[in-house]
């Protein structure tokens, strides 16, 4: 089958959210498929991810986007009653491609990851097209409105209105939806009733996030992410300001590390705290969760999956989570990972896991065994090897799949 294959970012390296999701798809379809990759590329810099990413498709298309000229966009949007974020991610030059591209090749499917990014399949309902909504941007929006002052309060919730109209007539107008978590899946149920939606979860590298036994590092907790995404910025300072003074009067060497590109400068004053270490860009994450006793992840605004937690899980890192990461996951309370909403509560569960050695070496345990358990990426894409299959059933002779 030859599959269009459109997303926000070149997809590699899977070193976020995102792009950790499409490279492992896009991997697994080409050894099954033809498949074109067409995508944004997040910056010029970006640009130097294609050849890598070229090993695994037949063909990337990236032309980059940012800059004023996409701040100009969202901004023409606010007048003409677009998605801001929609407006954004509009480059005529990708839309040119990927029409050459499709009267030059005609493919059998189209899959979208993001809705910000399904415009660019709209021209072409007369091919399947399967939209990965990774989560329901609206709901997303609707919660930095409600963490925001004004005047990008009125700016987020204007957003949150506008891209549900827009997810509502994406997810009609296409074959079928994607989500990855059952959260994800109710919620579209209920908000977008009568749309054929299916549940492809998030999966974990087992052998690449893998505890090499190293020493742990006494009082250490540890947070991962991209550091100028506002969730985990605001996850981290309210850790920060709420949750480890608690914390360090009960364990005066306890001390949070945090792991990611881009801090901005709310993250970077962190280091002003006793005890608080940033960072910023580091070529593996593995040797910081393998250090850490404990892993974090306060995130107050949270939709889908966390990969973050899926990452430390497989390490075998004992988490505390917020209630809205910890419910994105299929993993029960107590069996890996803890959830507290409230500084106190937190407090409590970091405390004990520092504290209480045979206890944290029992949660390790369960937590690479939830790994194990839920987020092996052969059975998540093998789930949609079966989407396709339904998709697409004439195209589909060169595909094997597994009994459900």
């Amino acid at each position: 089958m030859r599959i269009f294959f459109i997303c926000q970012r070149v997809p590699f390296p899977p070193d976020r959210g995102d792009k950790i999701t499409t490279f492992n798809e896009i991997r697994h379809l080409s050894t099954k498929h033809e498949v074109h990759v067409f995508c944004l590329a997040d910056g010029s810099r970006d640009l130097d991810n294609i050849p890598d990413a070229r090993r695994f498709a037949q063909s990337v298309t990236a032309v980059p986007v940012g800059g004023w000229t996409s701040k100009l966009r969202a901004l023409k949007a606010m007048l003409t009653g677009n998605p801001l974020s929609v407006a954004a991610f509009s480059q005529a030059r990708l839309h040119h491609a990927i029409r050459q591209k499709f009267a030059e090749l005609r493919p059998d499917l189209i899959m979208v990851y993001s809705c910000n990014v399904a415009q660019y399949a709209e021209h072409f309902p007369q091919v399947p097209r399967i939209m990965q909504f990774a989560e329901l941007d609206s709901s997303r929006w609707g919660q930095f409105a409600r963490r925001s002052r004004p005047p990008m309060r009125w700016v987020y919730t204007l957003e949150e209105r506008r891209f549900f109209a827009y997810e509502r007539h994406i997810a009609r107008a296409f074959s079928h939806a994607l989500v990855c978590t059952t959260v994800e899946q109710r919620d579209f149920e209920r908000l977008i009733p009568g749309v054929p939606v299916s549940l492809v979860r998030n999966g974990v590298d087992l052998d690449y996030f893998r505890s090499t036994g190293v020493a742990k590092q006494s009082g250490s907790i540890v947070f991962t992410g991209v550091m100028d995404y506002f969730p985990n910025v605001d996850a981290v300072v309210w850790f920060c300001d709420e949750v480890l003074p608690i914390v360090q009067q009960q364990i005066p060497g306890a001390g949070l590390t945090i792991c990611g590109s881009r801090p901005v400068a709310a993250v970077r004053r962190l280091t002003a705290r006793h005890g608080v270490t940033v960072t910023g860009r580091v070529p593996d994450t593995r040797p910081y969760l393998d250090q850490a006793e404990v892993f974090i992840a306060p995130m107050r605004m949270a939709r889908g999956i966390q990969n973050k937690l899926l990452e430390a899980l497989a390490m075998g890192l004992p988490c505390v989570a917020s209630a809205a990461a910890a419910t994105g996951t299929a993993v029960a309370e107590g069996e890996g990972i803890l959830a507290a909403d409230e500084p106190e509560e937190f407090a409590r569960h970091v405390v004990r896991l520092l504290r209480d050695q045979p206890f944290r070496a029992a949660m390790a345990r369960k937590a690479r065994a939830a790994a194990e358990a839920n987020y092996r990426w052969d059975t998540q894409l093998a789930c949609l090897d079966r989407v396709i299959a339904a998709v697409a059933p004439c195209c589909d002779s060169s595909v094997a799949l597994e009994p459900a």
